[in-house]
């Protein structure tokens, strides 16, 4: 049996911070747009991580639209080394944040009583350059 490290990042939860759901018509739900807008804050005093992940969901004949603004929370220990510390700010973190989006984006469009959207799995790895552009070290 292989000893168990600890680990140098932790994820501590999430918060929806904007969700806007606007149906304007029924139709298939099968063909809609998703993008994506990373942004990240690192706090140094306090090792920690706020990663945000706006989603904005399209049906191409603008059926519906959909938009959430989350907020992930992470610590991390000093220390740590910077090559570590960019692969779980940059990679690792959205694609920890993204399944709780996933999840809530599900609930909401069952809960209005339409067709729920579920989400695809999705490689975040090429937000990478546009979340390392957009966070800021506090």
């Amino acid at each position: 049996m292989q000893n168990a490290t600890k680990a140098t990042f932790k994820f501590e939860g999430f918060k929806i911070l904007k969700s806007h759901f606007e149906m304007l018509g029924s139709g298939d739900y099968k063909t809609f747009t998703i993008k994506i807008e990373p942004k990240g804050t690192i706090y140094e005093n306090s090792s920690s991580y706020e990663l945000e992940l706006k989603v904005f969901i399209e049906e191409k004949n603008t059926n519906f639209k959909i938009e959430v603004l989350a907020v992930g929370y992470f610590t991390f220990e000093i220390g740590s080394s910077p090559e570590v510390q960019h692969n779980f700010l940059y990679a690792n973190a959205p694609a920890i944040l993204f399944p709780y989006l996933r999840a809530y984006i599900s609930s909401l469009t069952t809960l209005s009583g339409q067709k729920s959207i579920n989400l695809p799995t999705l490689n975040l790895t090429n937000l990478r350059p546009e979340l390392e552009k957009n966070t800021i070290t506090k």
